[in-house]
């Protein structure tokens, strides 16, 4: 209320306006009203200074009406009204008694009452204030910046621990000013209370907090400071908010601009406040207010939202707008959050497009679905996709030449469904050849329509009962939220059978979406939530089917509407299929044209009207002020006919014409003109299946049909029972093609012809014995080299069950690390088949030479050779495939011929063995080879170990790990000798030199030990090398072992070389192993380093475990069913359920030796650790870091690690088998003086203690050393501050210049990637020599990501553009400067 509206009490005066209606009862007496007399207020002295405000209490006597001026018959004043401030001293004695005494027992009423509305209020006032600081953000200063120079506001984002000059340094940044002048700005906060002054200039940034805590609750929570090199004289205006988009009405506020010619709003709303003439009245982004308060979900509970955000919706059509939202994805994420968007998640649950990034539901989708949609995934989805448009093309094929096909967007919705639930759920649901036999639509598509139709408003009352919603007692509203709620009901039920029947194996492939979210998880662990698995398959159906069936609607009405464009499309067709009436795979990506039919309909028609983002917390966007909960509606209609981006030589940017896609033209536009699906984090995960499938479509269309555009009809996007707008009433007169697949000479259609079923080539040899052996065999059929790069072993594992099933189908197969062809030739007469892994984007260590030998071969050298390609990889790796996919490529570039798509597996998930049999599978069919099983098949390698049961007095038997090491090399020795062949032995023994020395201080909440290890002579390395140590089983997994099969420890087994099977023991030269002399050792010794008996079995090695009990007893049963997937998930892998104990469950029931399980069961493999030491101090001792392993499993074993609890307690003297594995790319680099900037976490300190002790040395020889800067983290300063000492000691000799350590569960969660941009500048500094070196060693998953995202923000802070600092960082890994040692 305005000041002036308010009066001061005078002791005397009283309001008597409630008095102003006393009137006389029976007995003539004056009966004055129950409520009491109020009081004014207090004089402004008084202490209490309780000010009064005209309304609050009274009506005041302003408001007396005119006949009440006399009182018991006097005149109380002259005039219509009384005087402002009256006395009543002139009322008469009796009158005046009688206030007086109403006015003392009214008086303490009102002050009593008027205190305690004051406080309510001011408690509510405080509440209020409390909860808008909460619109602040909570990590970063959000700063509006003024500055004469530019005129405007620019936002300024601040670390709460940064400094007066980082400050300096953004804001010279932000305003355009050279970075030579940021010393010289200062700042002078705007204090905002009653009026706005400029206050005293900022010295520190600590006054920034205090500043915020001072805003005023309603103003926006961003600190608003002038920057100046001296302080202005005058005070800027407040950032403005964005203009209203016109006149605000009563209860429409300014909706009125989305009424207009179109049937959908958002046109109109384009049409009216974004005109494809280019002339915005009010600009490109507006707000348009609702003219009511709305509900804002999704943010913390009892957030205060400013008013604005909840009455006013900022539209835009400006891509600088888009550019920014992308820039600063976290403050504007994307909600689920407003009414209207309720109904329809009511219908599509918490699925991934319908859902808040808040989500966890949506966090867990958006990690794994996209998985299910890359580039390799579309490629395999290409014969589902070739299938159902040739059954769309077949169903048209039986139409008339000249015939009306009604209801197109049927027929396209159809074709869509049919092809994305094929595709990604394995299920044909076959509705094009329903409609083209006019048989209803599969029920899960008709369920999902009306469901869809229904919250999305386009089905109602009025278009499902017509006049009949008006008849009394009809109940339509009901009837329709009945059926709705019935097919919600049957679409969960169909969902869930779909489901069901995934898990059952009965449907879905290796690239089922269902099985993915089964069975995948996330890199923190998570799997999908059984309850949003709906939810996830109905958004995939909204996504994957609607918008495309739509745009592929415009897209054929546009092409027949302009037939130059069409003529050129078609005669891209022409060219790219060169006389085939079918598109290949390889076909697609080159129908460049098509696309841009295509892209071009899609930007006219959007299917995506809006895309929207909501506000973290206030802030500003493009320096206009915007409140915590606003939404942002990018108008993708406005967007995309906009005539800054899309008018000029192409035309009016509503006219229909694709050279706007060629590649000039977009190279030419700006980067966020276009966004027809979304962006940043909400990009849609389908595009690139979307244009494959439309592109697919379109160009069968045109080499089939000539479409002809009804007369007189006008193309308009309006809702037909979808989500998504599709061209209104689409119809078309169909006619073949002339000179195409179904013309014929007279003009006539003709029936698509059958597709010719290829006769399948079984190779003779598939019918000959299958031979047993997985090395090279005697078969006399076609030959296949199968090839392995393996450091692990599973790689190798999985070449050899390639192997096998080739020579069960007759081939003549041989197996060879990859390494071995390098001075052979690969054969061009028969098949070569790949299976590798890679090891931070290097080639395995037997794999290294086959790389450089394959880039020095010629373009055309392998022409011939047919080849396939399987890469086993680790997706939380940033360098996941990468040397398989340099294999595929290098052989595709020598002129090899890929048989398949690069298959791959990734280890992280559950389903990485099934992926692999899929692919194999894939394979022996792609080859015609007989693709049989396993069952009955002797055991591979089963004689390899067998019970001795002759004399032993006069045998050599190895009772311990040093022993058998020291027979392996005499053998080895024998071996080499007898082939004339001299190969280093890469098993070591290494020996403990000192006792583990434990590094925590508190190893009760975690130990990690310093094991140091003595190197027989003449063995080397260098800091930074991998030490590969092979790991023994526990000793209690042994024992269970040994008494489920009935052995003691101490038996003698016979250990045959000659009979290994797989060779999992990865090693020089196999042809020594078959040649090495027959050993002995004990049972304890072979169960202990061979088969790994902590490791949860495998579905087929419980398939192989029920070979060896009765067949028909309850055991075998048992086994079996451990077999089925779901069983195996839920009984075995959940539980962690070992391989010891599962022998053990059987005991006195398994008929199978100790050969037969160490055959079945999967090999131990190596261990790798980086070396903590330098040969500088003693050449013969190498040390390790060493984090120890211990957890309970779901069967209540307490669980070891192998190979870290073993090495941690390994007393001195004790003999470990391993051996030096060098890491030639991660080494300190030749420049001593070079920059170093080390990054390593917990036990990936270890090789910076390496290089550490390298700089010792170098020190010593008075070199001059570069900075060098490490960054540590661990969990806090008194549990696990590794090497402490020995860093305080580097740093003082000066071998280590500055130490950051992250402590992340102390007072605050602080990690390394926030040591990093909180020095920054520090960091930019060396990071800008062009000399600095970075290394990060740690984790895979999320720490190394992080490195790498904070070291491109700190290049960003120090003045590079957000692609120039990505740049930078990837010439760095480039140019060997920035080096990874990271494990997932």
């Amino acid at each position: 209320m305005p000041e002036a509206h308010s009066r001061e009490w005078v002791p005397e005066r009283v309001d008597i306006s409630p008095w102003m209606d006393a009137s006389k009862d029976e007995m003539g007496q004056w009966q004055l009203p129950e409520y009491p007399c109020e009081i004014q207020g207090l004089s402004p002295d008084d202490p209490r200074n309780v000010r009064w405000r005209p309304g609050e209490f009274t009506m005041g006597v302003d408001n007396v009406d005119s006949e009440a001026r006399e009182w018991g018959g006097q005149k109380l004043w002259d005039g219509d009204l009384p005087p402002r401030e009256w006395n009543p001293k002139r009322l008469p004695p009796n009158v005046q008694d009688l206030l007086q005494d109403k006015v003392k027992v009214a008086g303490g009423l009102a002050l009593g009452a008027a205190g305690l509305y004051l406080a309510s209020r001011a408690l509510k006032d405080s509440l209020h204030c409390a909860a808008r600081r909460e619109a602040a953000s909570s990590f970063e200063y959000h700063l509006a910046v003024y500055s004469d120079v530019g005129g405007s506001w620019q936002l300024v984002k601040l670390h709460k621990a940064a400094s007066l000059p980082d400050l300096q340094l953004a804001a010279a940044r932000s305003l355009g000013l050279p970075e030579a002048e940021a010393g010289s700005l200062q700042f002078f906060p705007i204090q905002r209370s009653r009026s706005r002054t400029l206050g005293p200039q900022l010295q520190h940034t600590s006054a920034l907090e205090g500043l915020l805590l001072s805003l005023p609750a309603e103003e926006l929570q961003v600190i608003e400071l002038v920057c100046a090199q001296q302080k202005p004289a005058k005070v800027p205006s407040e950032p403005p908010a964005f203009p209203l988009a016109g006149t605000v009405l009563p209860l429409m506020g300014t909706t009125y601009q989305l009424l207009g010619p179109y049937e959908l709003p958002t046109y109109n709303l384009s049409h009216n406040l974004f005109p494809a003439n280019g002339k915005f009245p009010y600009g490109p982004t507006v707000r348009s207010h609702s003219g009511r308060m709305v509900e804002i979900a999704d943010f913390p509970e009892g957030t205060e939202f400013h008013p604005s955000a909840r009455t006013t919706v900022t539209m835009t059509a400006d891509a600088e707008v888009v550019r920014e939202l992308i820039e600063r994805t976290p403050d504007f994420p994307k909600l689920w959050n407003r009414g209207f968007q309720k109904p329809l998640q009511d219908f599509t649950a918490n699925g991934l497009f319908t859902s808040s990034e808040t989500s966890e539901d949506w966090k867990t989708g958006h990690a794994l679905l996209p998985r299910n949609f890359n580039q390799i995934k579309v490629k395999n989805f290409a014969p589902q996709i070739f299938s159902k448009t040739r059954a769309f093309v077949g169903a048209w094929s039986n139409f008339e030449a000249g015939q009306v096909v009604d209801h197109v967007n049927d027929w396209l919705t159809a074709m869509t469904a049919d092809a994305v639930v094929s595709c990604s759920m394995g299920l044909d649901m076959r509705n094009v050849e329903r409609l083209g036999a006019k048989q209803p639509a599969h029920k899960f598509v008709d369920t999902f329509r009306f469901g869809l139709g229904y919250v999305s408003g386009s089905i109602s009352t009025k278009s499902e009962y017509g006049l009949k919603r008006f008849l009394p007692f009809y109940n339509a509203q009901g009837k329709l939220q009945q059926r709705y709620e019935d097919a919600k009901q049957e679409m969960q039920r169909q969902v869930e059978e779909l489901v069901e029947a995934t898990r059952l194996g009965e449907m879905g492939n290796q690239n089922s979406v269902i099985r993915s979210m089964l069975d995948d998880r996330t890199a923190d662990g998570k799997h999908v939530r059984y309850g949003a698995l709906y939810g996830h398959v109905v958004n995939l159906m909204i996504a994957g089917h609607e918008t495309t069936a739509a745009t592929l609607g415009f897209t054929l009405q546009l092409l027949a509407e302009n037939p130059v464009y069409e003529a050129r499309a078609l005669e891209e067709v022409r060219q790219v299929l060169k006389g085939r009436t079918e598109p290949e795979v390889d076909d697609v990506p080159k129908l460049q044209f098509v696309e841009q039919c295509f892209r071009e309909a899609l930007r006219i028609y959007s299917p995506v009207t809006t895309i929207t983002r909501d506000v973290a917390y206030d802030t500003l966007l493009q320096g206009h002020r915007v409140y915590q909960g606003d939404r942002i509606n990018l108008v993708t209609r406005a967007l995309h006919t906009n005539p800054e981006y899309w008018g000029g030589e192409f035309g009016h940017p509503l006219s229909y014409n694709p050279d706007r896609f060629s590649a000039e033209a977009v190279k030419n536009r700006h980067p966020n003109a276009f966004q027809p699906w979304g962006f940043s984090t909400r990009s849609c995960i389908g595009s690139q299946f979307a244009l494959f499938e439309a592109k697919t479509f379109l160009a069968s269309i045109l080499l089939h049909f000539r479409l002809q555009p009804m007369p007189g009809y006008q193309l308009q996007a309006a809702l037909e029972g979808g989500a998504a707008p599709s061209a209104k009433d689409l119809k078309f007169m169909v006619f073949p093609r002339p000179g195409g697949p179904l013309w014929t000479e007279k003009g006539l259609m003709q029936p698509l012809p059958a597709l010719p079923v290829p006769e399948r080539q079984e190779p003779e040899a598939a019918k000959a014995p299958s031979p047993k052996a997985d090395g090279p065999t005697d078969a006399s059929g076609p030959l296949m080299k199968v090839l392995y790069g393996s450091n692990s072993g599973s790689s190798q594992t999985f070449a050899s069950q390639v192997a096998r099933a080739a020579s069960r189908s007759g081939f003549k197969t041989s197996l060879d690390p990859l390494d071995s062809v390098v001075n052979s030739t690969l054969p061009t007469d028969g098949m070569v088949v790949i299976v590798t892994s890679t090891y931070n984007g290097m080639p395995p260590d037997n794999a290294g030479k086959f790389k450089a030998w394959l880039q020095q071969q010629k373009e055309g050298a392998l022409k011939g050779l047919h080849f396939a390609v399987f890469g086993v990889g680790n997706s939380q790796w940033h360098t996941y495939q990468q040397f398989p996919r340099e294999v595929d490529a290098g052989l595709v570039r020598c002129g090899g011929k890929a048989v398949l798509p690069l298959g791959k597996c990734d280890v992280d998930t559950s389903s990485f063995a099934s992926d692999f049999e899929d692919w194999l599978a894939n394979l022996m069919q792609a080859i015609g080879a007989a693709v049989t099983a396993e069952e009955g098949e002797d055991i591979n390698g089963s004689e390899e170990f067998v019970l001795e049961k002759g004399p032993l007095d006069k045998l050599t038997i190895c009772r311990d790990a040093g022993a058998a090491i020291s027979a392996i090399h005499a053998g080895k020795a024998v071996a080499q000798k007898e082939l004339n062949l001299q190969v280093q032995s890469k098993i070591e023994k290494l020996e403990v030199a000192e006792a583990p020395r434990e590094l925590c201080q508190d190893a009760s909440v975690r130990s990690v030990r310093h094991v140091t290890f003595r190197l027989p002579e003449g063995v080397t390395y260098r800091a930074g090398d991998h030490l590969e140590v092979m790991p023994p089983n526990d000793p209690a997994l042994i024992d269970l072992v040994l008494d489920a099969l009935g052995l003691t420890k101490d038996q003698v087994i016979c250990w045959n070389h000659a009979k290994r099977g797989e060779k999992w023991r990865n090693d020089s030269d196999e042809r020594i192993w078959s040649k090495m002399p027959i050993m002995y050792i004990t049972t304890f010794l072979a169960l202990q380093w061979f088969p790994n008996l902590a490791a949860s079995p495998d579905r087929k090695i419980c398939a192989k475990l029920a070979r060896f009990v009765d067949p028909n007893s309850p055991e075998a049963a048992e086994l079996k069913a451990l077999a089925d997937p779901e069983t195996h998930k839920t009984k075995v892998a959940q539980l962690g359920l070992s391989l010891a104990e599962l022998v053990h469950r059987f005991k006195g029931k398994l008929t199978c030796t100790l050969g037969e399980l160490v055959a079945i069961a999967q090999p131990l493999t190596p261990r790798r650790y980086s070396i903590s030491s330098s040969p500088d101090k003693d050449k013969r001792l190498v040390t390790c870091t060493v984090g120890q392993v211990k957890f309970t499993t779901g069967t209540g074993r307490l669980h070891n690690g192998l190979a870290s609890t073993h090495l941690g307690n390994l007393p001195k003297g004790a003999v470990l088998p391993g051996q030096l594995r060098p890491v030639d790319q991660f080494r300190l680099p030749k420049d001593p003086e070079a920059p170093l900037l080390m990054v390593g976490p917990g036990t990936g300190l270890a090789p910076m203690m390496g290089f550490l002790q390298e700089r010792e040395g170098l020190l010593k020889q008075k070199v001059k050393l570069g900075e060098a800067t490490l960054f540590f983290g661990c969990r806090a300063h008194d549990q696990d501050n590794l090497y402490e000492k020995e860093l305080a000691g580097h740093l003082k000799s000066g071998a280590l210049t500055t130490l950051h350590v992250a402590f992340s569960r102390e007072a605050e969660k602080v990690y390394v990637q926030d040591k990093i941009w909180e020095n920054r500048a520090a960091v930019w500094k060396s990071l800008a020599d062009p000399r600095c070196v970075v290394f990060v060693c740690g984790d895979a998953r999320a720490m190394a990501p992080d490195v790498k995202r904070a070291l491109i923000r700190v290049a960003e802070s120090g003045g590079r553009s957000a692609s120039s600092a990505q740049n930078l960082i990837a010439a760095m890994v480039e140019a060997g400067r920035y080096l990874e040692d990271v494990w997932a």
